[in-house]
């Protein structure tokens, strides 16, 4: 056998990322929610979550239910989902 044969093969490197430049990395530091953009989110979730347990625990009495003026009756538990629902599309928008 001939010294070719026993060597192991050279592997040719990979060329290197071009680096970003500052002002790109900046600008993606930057990216990202707003400060009000979490805490309106959970309180959406726990606002809709709280108006359904009052609209039970009530017993459709409350929070509009057959003891105020706007009897909203089991629209009550569509009102609580739907304000869950608008919180948990605020949480596939945060980064």
């Amino acid at each position: 056998m001939s010294e070719n044969e026993n060597a192991t093969p050279k592997l040719r490197k990979r060329p290197a990322k071009p680096s970003a430049p500052d002002s790109v990395k900046a600008k993606k530091a930057n990216e990202g929610n707003p400060a009000w953009f979490l805490p309106v989110t959970i309180a959406l979730l726990v606002v809709g979550l709280v108006w359904i347990m009052v609209y039970y625990i009530s017993q459709t009495v409350y929070p509009l239910g057959s003891g105020s003026p706007i009897n909203l009756g089991p629209g009550n538990i569509v009102v609580g989902f739907g304000l869950m629902m608008v919180g948990f599309c605020f949480l596939t928008r945060w980064k």
